[in-house]
């Protein structure tokens, strides 16, 4: 069983070290509680990090990692993943969430199921989950809370907001 999970993307760099990151995940100031230690992926081995500063600014989240102070520090981290270690998984919200965790969920609307959630891809602007349709076709959603009306990842169900528009390609 793999010991890390997940959490973020690194989107760019910016000033002093800072970069900017994309996350599946409804972070929230337990996000950043995580011993201040995350891991990088490079090359199929985990780093670990040491988070010196975050900042939330409006809905974007940054990190500045010790010993990263400018921005020629920082280029090597972008586009890699961040992961956070199992054992700090229960200091994230009850209502934060693994991206492989929503594989398998059934997906439903106006509780007819549509389908159940086959993978996640990583894009820049959001993730997006591929759904496999009972006839054997795939449609794309993105992962984002406004397309949802609930997300019970326990229970393996997502049922998809009746008023948010998505794209299902019948042909």
């Amino acid at each position: 069983m793999d010991d890390f999970y997940f959490i973020a993307r690194i989107a760019s760099t910016g000033k002093d070290g800072f970069i900017k990151i994309n996350s599946p995940l409804d972070i929230t100031d337990k996000f950043f509680q995580l011993n201040n230690e995350v891991y990088i992926d490079f090359w199929g081995k985990k780093k670990k990090f040491i988070v010196e500063e975050t900042l939330k600014i409006k809905n974007s989240f940054f990190l500045k990692f010790l010993n990263f102070d400018d921005e020629r520090d920082s280029i090597v981290l972008m586009d890699r993943k961040i992961f956070v270690h199992k054992q700090n998984l229960s200091l994230l919200s009850s209502k934060n969430f693994i991206v492989t965790d929503f594989i398998g969920c059934q997906v439903f609307r106006d509780d007819i199921l549509i389908g159940i959630v086959k993978d996640i891809f990583n894009t820049p602007a959001n993730d997006v989950i591929e759904i496999l349709k009972p006839d054997g076709k795939e449609f794309l959603i993105p992962l984002v809370d406004a397309y949802f009306e609930i997300m019970d990842i326990k229970n393996k169900k997502l049922v998809l907001n009746s008023n948010a528009g998505y794209y299902d390609d019948e042909d």
